[in-house]
């Protein structure tokens, strides 16, 4: 996941947006304490998402501490390392890996991040072997697609796939039918919006792109005057998705924060880039 799964600040409680940010930092401190202070270039608000949806799900207990860091000084409520927030911690970063791969094949050399996050990967990889192998066989499947021209739902397949069976895994004995299709359409909302948010990119670099793969526009520009109805319409039946499952699944004190997510942050996030005028969209700070 790559920071698209995120809140909606201005509709947050004050309550839950301190709640999110100490699960933010709470799994940053879990990554420098795994894999040292590089590995926190890896952290997103996705993960973060995840920490705070699995803690409430499986019920794992929690403790807020008071952390402060080399970037926040000032100390903060944070949630202490738990072994959910370890698995997190490792998830982040195989999936870290499973971006760079992709970037490779598609010719970038992202060199800097690669070098110092090489070592971090691999050692997540040992430790959770499952959540590797999984992100392998994702890869090989979405590398298959992309280089057999496959259209939007094909294309997606392999990345909802894996965020569906991530999410059994993580559910454990809580999981269900509907915590299972969020993980799936969570997954394809991701792998659809990154897509979107790279369109110009991909077109300038000659790599595949969904999007251009079945509508063939020759610019984003071109792609939401052509098209600008329908691409709403795909991304709003997916967060639709989202939310008629999230209605079958009880929460606890993390209700706020998920529900805000899910509701709210997963449209801003689409509007934020369907409606830019041109580049990449402006990456959030909570």
């Amino acid at each position: 996941m790559f920071g698209y799964v995120t809140p909606d600040k201005p509709n947050m409680y004050m309550r839950d947006y301190v709640l999110f940010r100490a699960y933010y930092c709470g799994l940053c401190h879990t990554m420098k304490k795994e894999s040292g202070q590089l590995a926190r270039l890896s952290v997103n608000y996705d993960a973060a998402f995840l920490a705070a949806f699995f803690h409430d799900l499986t019920g794992e207990k929690r403790e807020i501490v008071q952390k402060g860091c080399v970037l926040n000084p000032r100390k903060r409520p944070v949630i202490a390392e738990t072994p959910l927030m370890r698995e997190i911690a490792r998830l982040n970063l195989i999936l870290a890996g499973m971006k760079l791969a992709d970037d490779k094949a598609d010719g970038e050399s992202n060199l800097f991040r690669r070098m110092a996050l090489s070592c971090r990967i691999k050692r997540a990889r040992r430790r959770a072997p499952d959540l590797a192998a999984m992100a392998d066989e994702c890869l090989a499947r979405q590398l298959a697609e992309e280089q057999s021209g496959a259209f939007l739902n094909a294309a997606a397949e392999p990345f909802a796939d894996l965020m569906k069976r991530v999410f059994r895994r993580f559910a454990g004995d809580r999981t269900s039918e509907a915590v299972e299709r969020i993980g799936y359409l969570l997954g394809k909302y991701v792998y659809f919006i990154d897509a979107l948010d790279d369109y110009d990119e991909d077109v300038k670099r000659g790599r595949f792109n969904p999007f251009r793969r079945t509508f063939g526009a020759d610019s984003f520009a071109a792609l939401k005057q052509e098209k600008g109805d329908e691409l709403a319409f795909i991304m709003e039946d997916l967060v639709k998705g989202v939310e008629n499952a999230y209605r079958e699944v009880a929460m606890g004190e993390n209700e706020g924060v998920v529900t805000n997510t899910l509701w709210y942050g997963l449209r801003s996030r689409i509007a934020t880039v369907l409606d830019r005028e041109d580049g990449k969209c402006t990456r959030i700070r909570l």
